[in-house]
């Protein structure tokens, strides 16, 4: 597997890998890009495909850029840094286009809108180990459990950074201990900073091996070198485990939420709240969900997997009443706060599975005029799109950050429904992610 072989790199995979191809028989080498002649070998060999590590480009592509980051080839978090703008576009429209096709023959998908590729990411998710005595703040490496010491990271938003470089000196003046993976012990174990638009609230959030409380000198110091800093909270997470965060948290500074605005829309959020990390791209997208909606004064809307009501109070305005489920029952207590906060007098939610609620609703005669449907990465399930079926709303949009699984449902939901165009949206700026929004409108018979 050591040899060096050349070859010519044909096009990208999903994962923005280059793939080359002996013979029939593919192989997939990150950091390669279309158009460019390479030296690699490969590094593992299966049934179907192999993988391999670049060695050197013979033949650049013209679009190629040196990554700024300094971490980008050790760092699992990034992917894309050395396209160019105008390549990581094509790359992610091309591959919503490739994915959907599968499943959707000659499906139109727009061009993919872009915003804010850099000091974008308003949720920080910070892992912090001991490493042979030192502490290490930063994120895995590709395929690993190992972390990357980063000193600053280009998507995170610059306030994030600053505070980690905070935290960093007042771990070392509290003497706190940092989590070492392999032997379960060391206090600290993950840093996660949420804020809002305008950086006026950030929220802190500690997640610590132990049930015993942060040094308080540590949190009034980084409260006062930071002091939109309005959120600190504790989250134990004592379990050995890939999970960032326990169950148990507690309120150590300020408020348990921050405020964000959200198209003229203000949204509670707590730690474990679901909300978009790019906020330029989400008013986008969402704007672009409503637009696709076709909504009326007269219109019945269910928000599925509607969290703390985000896509339905901002469409409320338009329509007779909107209707909210989630499974997740402090979601929905958080919906009902903002919909008060927003002063949304035609929002109603409910606790439970969407498909269940969905079927109850049109037994008691409430006929859904439009369904919003925006579901975690792993999409719906075929429970979910059957009550979809049935119900039998007009118009569907759904918003998906898996192409994979927008593909394989919208190809259920075709059998009743017209599938319109799709438009990708670059959430993840620098990485191989991207969201898509889709609208359906029903078939006539």
């Amino acid at each position: 597997m050591s040899d060096i072989l050349q070859g010519s790199v044909l096009n990208l995979t999903h994962e923005s890998k280059g793939v080359v191809k002996i013979g029939h028989f593919p192989v997939f080498i990150k950091n390669s890009l279309p158009d460019e002649d390479i030296e690699y070998k490969i590094t593992k060999k299966k049934s179907k495909f192999a993988e391999g590590e670049l060695v050197r480009i013979l033949k650049e592509n013209e679009r190629r850029v040196s990554p700024p980051c300094p971490y980008f080839f050790e760092c699992g978090g990034c992917q894309t840094q050395h396209m160019d703008d105008s390549l990581e576009i094509e790359f992610k429209t091309e591959s919503v286009k490739n994915t959907l096709s599968r499943h959707i023959k000659n499906i139109k998908v727009n061009t993919c809108v872009s915003k804010h590729l850099y000091d974008y990411r308003n949720k920080s998710v910070f892992h912090v180990r001991e490493v042979d005595g030192d502490v290490h703040i930063g994120f895995y490496k590709d395929k690993s459990r190992d972390i990357v010491d980063v000193n600053y990271c280009m998507i995170q938003k610059p306030i994030a950074n600053d505070i980690i470089k905070t935290v960093r000196k007042l771990i070392k003046t509290y003497n706190i201990s940092a989590y070492n993976e392999k032997s379960g012990k060391g206090y600290l174990r993950n840093i996660i900073i949420r804020s809002n638009n305008d950086n006026s609230e950030i929220q802190v959030v500690f997640v610590t091996n132990s049930e015993s409380p942060i040094n308080k000198r540590f949190v009034e110091d980084l409260v006062h070198a930071h002091q939109m800093i309005t959120s600190v909270i504790q989250n134990v997470n004592q379990k050995r485990t890939n999970l960032v965060t326990g169950r148990e948290s507690r309120v150590i500074h300020g408020n348990e939420r921050i405020q964000d605005k959200l198209l003229g829309k203000t949204f509670k959020l707590r730690h474990q709240s679901f909300y978009q990390v790019n906020h330029g791209v989400t008013e986008l997208l969402y704007q672009e969900a409503i637009d696709r909606a076709q909504l009326t004064e007269d219109d019945i809307v269910i928000d599925a997997y509607c969290g703390v009501g985000t896509i339905g109070q901002i469409a409320s305005p338009y329509v007779k009443k909107v209707i909210g489920i989630e499974v997740v029952e402090e979601a929905i207590r958080d919906a009902k706060e903002n919909a008060e906060l927003n002063d949304r007098t035609n929002t109603e939610y409910h606790v439970g599975k969407a498909e269940e609620i969905m079927k109850q609703l049109v037994k008691n005669n409430v006929q859904p005029d439009v369904v919003f449907i925006d579901p975690p990465r792993v999409g719906t399930d075929k429970d979910f799109l059957d009550a979809v079926l049935e119900v039998a709303p007009d118009r569907i949009v759904y918003i998906s950050c898996n192409p994979a699984t927008l593909g394989r449902d919208i190809k259920i939901l075709s059998e009743q429904y017209e599938i319109d165009d799709v438009t990708p949206f670059n959430m993840f700026g620098k990485t191989y992610h991207v969201e898509a929004v889709c609208s359906m409108i029903k078939k006539t018979t």
